[in-house]
């Protein structure tokens, strides 16, 4: 009898949740990834990805995730276009720059220049403290790929919009975090389980602003869910929102 293979190694990532207030409500931008992409091809995600050795770079304001919000500006303007820079002074980019500045999203993508060193380029630096954390999940040991995610969440900049890159994401919108979660449920996209369970928690906020008020105040951990059974069906629960309160959902779709 051999021993069992050891756990692979989760991969740092970071993904981000922005939101906007729409006529009906607060929403979101959701993004889908091409189906042959080697992980969740054809899921209805958040954007976002794996940290790059770039990401690391600390600054004088740096924090224990600075490179994790790092990864997730560096990723939402590649997949999105959407840019969570400012100028030196704390303001937000023109509309002029901004057009400018979208021919340059496969340049900073296919690595021509760091995206550190693009931004002090254009005079700008990114806007890290506008990200707020507020859910950290870890692939179970199980699974063959797995991921260590910080996900976050923060609000448009003015005068972005966001499109998707038509490469590694094939189409995108905004939608109310509710609306995400029916979306999946009447099976008009894949929607993975901890995309659907933060779209939960995002849903009993009724703003943008709610959201990050309460996040900010009371910061989210690792969402370890907690499984058991009733009826002879299996169920997991999670943290509800800003640590208060659970979550029940069937553990499988």
């Amino acid at each position: 009898m051999t021993d069992a293979a050891p756990p692979v190694p989760p991969r740092p990532s970071a993904s981000l949740v922005i939101g906007r207030e729409g006529v009906s409500g607060w929403e979101i931008f959701m993004v889908q990834r091409h189906s042959a992409t080697r992980f969740a091809g054809g899921a209805l995600v958040f954007p976002g990805g794996a940290l790059e050795a770039q990401d690391t770079e600390v600054s004088a304001n740096s924090d224990s995730l600075s490179a994790h919000r790092l990864a997730a500006i560096r990723e939402v303007f590649e997949e999105a276009g959407i840019l969570f820079a400012r100028h030196l002074d704390g303001s937000w980019p023109a509309p002029e720059l901004l057009a400018e500045l979208a021919g340059e999203r496969e340049r900073v993508a296919c690595g021509e220049v760091p995206f550190g060193v693009w931004l002090a380029q254009q005079g700008l630096c990114p806007a890290t403290d506008a990200l707020v954390p507020f859910a950290y999940w870890v692939t179970p040991s199980t699974r063959p790929k797995r991921f260590a995610t910080h996900f976050f969440v923060a609000e448009l900049p003015p005068l972005q919009v966001g499109s998707h890159d038509g490469v590694e994401l094939v189409d995108s919108f905004w939608a109310a975090p509710a609306q995400v979660v029916a979306l999946g449920e009447a099976g008009e996209y894949w929607v993975m389980r901890a995309t659907e369970v933060n779209c939960r928690r995002l849903s009993a906020y009724p703003s943008c602003a709610a959201a990050l008020a309460d996040f900010r105040t009371h910061p989210e951990s690792l969402v370890t869910p907690t499984f058991f059974a009733v009826g002879g069906r299996r169920y997991l629960s999670v943290p509800a929102r800003g640590g208060r309160g659970v979550l029940t959902l069937a553990a499988e779709p």
